[in-house]
């Protein structure tokens, strides 16, 4: 008979970036699992940041102690009870960060250009509870891709602080997680056993080297191997899953041919996959990067929208203020508007005793208060009544000024992931718990 482990939950690994976190459920702590409703994050990101002045600023004002959105907004106000605007929060690592660089932090904490850097909170939730579903994580992107250092296309970092690759491909994630056509899963199959063949020639090679190699040389390949290992466990874990029938959706409300061409459609249609992902629980945990900080077709879709210039340069010139100001407010409001609408669908969505929107937690901000100006960061928590949080309020943290990898270890907690400590935080933020 095998031996059972007996393993405590409490017991915690301490991983590269600062990340205290407990051991995810194994086997053999199989009893220690609880029958609840999913706990999912999608976290959103617009570079070079928002209009945050006059009719058209991204804030709410308080009206009689509740707030009351704005013209760029206005699709929230019939969801404000379900929403939390926080300012005055920001990496300290990255006030100083390039310009363009602060994607690539924003879901990590870490400055770009240091040595070791954090993973991202939504991928520290992926290890710790990814393994109940089909996909750990979805990692998505209009511009899809890596981009470049400073100019990242991802939100998303893996453990060792790498970027993972975001995909833009409507069709491919609608095949991946609910087309069961024979052929398509024959050539699944194909492909996870190709992959594997080429995987097990290079852990071949690795000790075949790692016997060669001086001590020095040796621990160097160490981290190597660990993401040799991770790729073989996710191709294991795929392996399992093509045994498991894909669940049936309906294809009404998906543009799967739409491109940046019509931007509503293709971001309608990616909020709706993410929408039948977690409807699904195929997975539990998504990020979205709506606008890069790069030049892009992505970064010219407020041309396509009659407001003259691309992104980049609208968020420039709205300091100026005037029409420049509205203007940004006006691109603004097309993203505001394509969330509200998500937004509002997962609030009529029943789920357990609740909806789907109590049961997720939306997070949607940019890493820039104004173009390339690296501090108090636009957030919008929405949801996640049911992980705990507290809606309906407006927190300024200007004079208190926490990190923001607090507010990120608040939410993980609130995920069922038990973190002590993520990236440079040094707490929780109470005021955004119920």
């Amino acid at each position: 008979m095998a031996k059972r482990m007996n393993i405590n939950r409490r017991t915690f690994l301490r991983g590269a970036g600062g990340v205290a976190l407990s051991l995810p459920i194994l086997d053999c702590m199989a009893s220690d699992r609880a029958s609840e409703m999913p706990k999912r994050l999608l976290a959103l990101y617009v570079g070079h940041g928002f209009a945050l002045h006059g009719d058209w600023s991204w804030y709410p004002k308080l009206v009689d102690g509740q707030m009351r959105f704005g013209k760029s907004m206005e699709a929230f106000n019939p969801l404000a009870k379900h929403v939390t605007i926080v300012k005055g929060l920001e990496h300290p690592h990255c006030v100083s960060a390039g310009g363009h660089s602060t994607a690539d932090s924003f879901l990590t904490g870490s400055n770009p250009a240091a040595a070791v850097k954090s993973p991202s909170f939504d991928q520290i939730a992926a290890m710790t509870h990814g393994h109940k579903t089909r996909y750990p994580s979805l990692v998505l992107g209009n511009e899809g891709g890596l981009g470049g250092e400073g100019r990242s296309n991802t939100l998303s970092y893996n453990q060792f602080g790498r970027g993972i690759p975001s995909s833009n491909n409507l069709r491919g994630l609608y095949d991946g997680m609910f087309n069961s056509d024979p052929q398509l899963q024959k050539g699944q199959r194909s492909r996870l056993a190709s992959d594997k063949r080429r995987l097990d020639r290079v852990l071949d090679s690795y000790r075949e080297m790692k016997r060669k190699l001086g001590r020095d040389d040796s621990q160097k390949l160490e981290h190597y191997l660990h993401a040799l290992r991770d790729v073989e466990k996710e191709i294991e874990r795929m392996e399992r899953w093509t045994a498991t029938p894909k669940p049936k959706v309906p294809t009404d409300d998906l543009a799967l041919n739409a491109s940046v061409q019509d931007p509503a459609a293709f971001i309608r249609t990616m909020y709706n996959l993410i929408y039948l992902a977690f409807k699904t629980d195929s997975t539990r945990y998504a990020t979205y990067m709506l606008q890069s900080m790069n030049s892009s077709k992505w970064d010219n879709v407020p041309i396509a929208l009659g407001l003259g210039v691309t992104h980049h340069v609208l968020a420039h010139n709205a300091v100026q203020g005037g029409q420049n100001l509205v203007k940004l407010g006006q691109y603004d409001k097309f993203q505001a508007d394509l969330l509200a609408e998500f937004i509002t669908k997962l609030a009529d969505t029943p789920e357990g005793e609740g909806t789907m929107l109590e049961n997720t937690v939306v997070l949607y901000g940019s890493s820039n208060s104004q173009t390339h100006v690296n501090t108090n960061y636009p957030m919008m928590l929405a949801g996640g009544e049911k992980l705990g949080l507290k809606q309906g309020m407006l927190h300024d943290f200007d004079k208190e000024a926490p990190p923001l990898s607090n507010l990120y270890l608040t939410l993980t907690n609130a995920l069922e992931v038990p973190a002590k400590q993520f990236s440079d935080s040094t707490g929780t933020l109470s005021q955004i718990i119920a």
